[in-house]
C-alpha cells in the first residue's frame, strides 16, 4: 500500500496534547502505511505550560512521528482577555503556516484537528483531503453541543434564551434531564458559544469522522445516541470513533522514579487503598479561604493523603503554577499535625499515583483525562468540578453512571459569587469515597476491567481503531504534494 501522511494540529494545552500524542502512537503501531506530522503551535504566553509541553514532546521518540514546530507569533499587539480568546487567535494566525507546511508534505492524505482548532479544516477542504476531529471531552458533551447547534440552526431557538426559562433540559446523550447549572460554560456563555463554539460544532458535522477518547461500555447511551438518525437534527452526525481509553500508560514507571522517588517510597509504606489523592488538574487552584476549608475537612476526616496544591494561573484558564512553600497557605500547624499521614506537593505524576495500590480515592476536578485515568486504575472519584466541561462530567459520573460520589456538581470558579465548599461537606465526600465497601467502588472496579478489555484484540475500542485506520489509509494522497 502506498505510504500516506496525516497531519495533526492540536491546541498547545497539555490536556489536549497528551491524548493526541498517544492517539498518534497507537495509529502508527497498527498502521505501517501511515506517517504522522504533528504540527506544534508554539506559544510564549504561558512559560510553565510551554516547558511541560517541550518535555512531553522531547521524550516522545517514535518512528514515523515527526514534530514540526510552527513559527512563534508576536503577540504584543493581540487583545488577550483570557486563554480561550488567545487560542482562537493563535489558530487563525497559524492557518497560513499550516497551509504552507502541508503543501510540502509528500503523500498528504488527511488532517486530524483539535476540537477547538476547526478553522484548520478549511485547509483540508482546499486540498480535497478528509478532516477528522479529535474530541477531547466526553461523548455526552459532544451530544450537548450538537443538540444546541441543531436547536439554533434548524429550529432558530437561541441557547441563551432557552437557558433563561428552563432549569433542566432533555438532551439525547443523557438518560436523565440535565440541570442547566452543570452545562459546559462554553455552551452557556453567549459570547463564547456564539463567538466560537457554535461554529466549531457546525464544523464537526463537516468532518469525515469524530474521534472520542471513550469506550462503549462506559458511555453506551451517549455513543448510541450519536449514531441514531435525527437525534441531533436532520443534517446528520459524522461517523464517531470511540477509541479509548487512550492513556500514557508507558510513562507510569518512568514518571514514578523521575523526581518523585521520595513520594513513591512513602506510598509504598502505606496500607492498600488507604491514601486519598487530591488534585485539580494542571489549571486547578483555589483562593486562600477555600484552601483552608479543604485543609479543615481533610484534617477532620483523618485519612492519609497526597494533596496537589497549586497557585492560581497568571491568566484565566491558564496553567496553574507551583508554590515554593505551602505553609503560609494552610491553617497554622496543619503541616506538622499531618506530617506522618500526608504530603502537600505542587506537582505529581498523576497516573503513577492513581495506579499505586495504596491509593483508595480521588478528589478530582473531573477533567476528562483525569476521569479516564481514575476509571482505568479503578479509583473512585469525589467530584469537585471547576470549569469547562467538568460540571457536566461530574453530573454524568454521579447521577447518570453512579460511579462517583459528590462533593459538588456545579461549583464554578468563573462565578464571582461562588459560595465556599465548607469543611463539613468536604469531609463527608472524603468519607464516602474512601468507604471500602460502597457500591461506587465496586462499579468503578468493574468498569476498570471493561476498559482494559475494550483495548484488547477483539474489544470494542480495538475494533473501532481498526475501522478508523482502514478509513484513514483508504484515503488517496493529494497528488503533487
Amino acid at each position: 500500500m502506498e505510504k500516506i501522511e496525516v497531519v495533526m494540529v492540536m491546541a498547545p494545552m497539555l490536556r489536549h496534547l497528551i491524548p493526541a500524542i498517544e492517539l498518534a502512537k497507537i495509529l502508527l503501531q497498527r498502521a505501517n502505511c501511515l506517517a504522522i506530522s504533528f504540527l506544534m503551535m508554539n506559544s510564549t504566553l504561558d512559560p510553565e505550560a510551554t516547558a511541560k509541553i517541550e518535555s512531553l514532546t522531547a521524550s516522545c521518540k517514535f518512528d514515523r512521528l515527526h514534530f514540526r514546530h510552527l513559527p512563534m507569533p508576536d503577540i504584543s499587539q493581540w487583545n488577550i482577555p483570557h486563554q480561550g480568546i488567545y487560542l482562537h487567535q493563535l489558530t487563525e494566525f497559524h492557518k497560513s503556516n499550516v497551509r504552507e507546511t502541508v503543501s510540502k508534505i509528500k503523500g498528504f492524505a488527511g488532517i486530524i484537528v483539535d476540537m477547538i482548532n476547526t478553522p484548520m479544516m478549511d485547509i483540508a477542504d482546499e486540498l480535497s483531503v478528509p478532516s477528522y476531529i479529535l474530541f477531547t471531552c466526553s461523548a455526552a458533551c459532544l451530544g450537548v453541543m450538537l443538540h444546541f447547534q441543531a436547536l439554533e440552526d434548524e429550529q432558530t431557538i437561541k441557547t441563551c434564551h432557552l437557558l433563561q426559562r428552563e432549569t433542566k433540559l432533555v438532551i439525547p446523550s443523557f438518560t436523565n434531564e440535565v440541570p442547566i447549572s452543570v452545562l459546559p460554560i462554553f455552551t452557556t456563555m453567549e459570547g463564547t458559544w456564539s463567538g466560537r463554539f457554535l461554529n466549531h460544532t457546525r464544523n464537526y458535522r463537516r468532518a469525515k469522522g469524530i474521534i472520542i477518547n471513550t469506550f462503549a461500555d462506559f458511555e453506551s447511551h451517549a455513543i448510541d445516541s450519536l449514531s441514531m438518525k435525527h437525534s441531533y437534527g436532520t443534517t446528520g452526525v459524522p461517523t464517531t470513533y470511540p477509541v479509548g481509553l487512550i492513556l500514557n500508560r508507558s510513562q507510569i514507571q518512568a514518571e514514578s522514579t523521575k523526581g518523585h522517588l521520595e513520594l513513591m517510597n512513602w506510598l509504598d509504606d502505606q496500607p492498600a487503598k488507604s491514601v486519598l489523592f487530591i488534585c485539580f488538574g494542571s489549571t486547578g487552584s483555589f483562593k486562600l479561604d477555600q484552601v483552608k476549608e479543604i485543609a479543615l475537612g481533610l484534617g477532620k476526616s483523618g485519612y492519609r493523603f497526597i494533596w496537589v496544591l497549586r497557585r492560581p494561573p497568571a491568566m484565566k484558564g491558564g496553567f496553574a503554577g507551583e508554590f515554593e512553600n505551602h505553609g503560609p497557605l494552610l491553617p497554622e500547624g496543619f503541616l506538622n499535625r499531618t506530617a506522618s499521614i500526608g504530603k502537600v506537593v505542587s506537582w505529581v505524576p498523576q497516573l503513577a499515583i492513581l495506579s499505586h495500590p495504596a491509593v483508595g480515592g480521588f478528589v478530582s476536578h473531573c477533567g476528562w483525562n483525569s476521569t479516564l485515568e481514575s476509571i482505568w486504575c479503578g479509583v473512585p472519584i469525589a467530584t469537585w468540578p471547576l470549569l469547562g466541561d467538568q460540571q457536566l462530567n461530574a453530573f454524568q459520573l454521579v447521577k447518570e453512571l453512579r460511579i462517583a460520589v459528590e462533593i459538588s456538581l456545579d461549583y464554578n470558579e468563573a462565578n464571582e459569587h461562588q459560595p465556599l465548599v465548607k469543611a463539613g461537606q468536604i469531609e463527608k465526600g472524603i468519607r464516602e469515597v474512601m468507604d471500602g465497601e460502597n457500591e461506587v467502588r465496586k462499579r468503578v472496579k468493574e468498569l476498570s476491567e471493561k476498559s482494559r478489555q475494550a483495548m484488547k484484540e477483539g474489544g470494542s475500542s480495538h475494533v473501532t481503531f481498526e475501522n478508523l485506520i482502514h478509513t484513514i489509509c483508504s484515503s488517496r494522497p493529494k497528488s503533487g504534494v
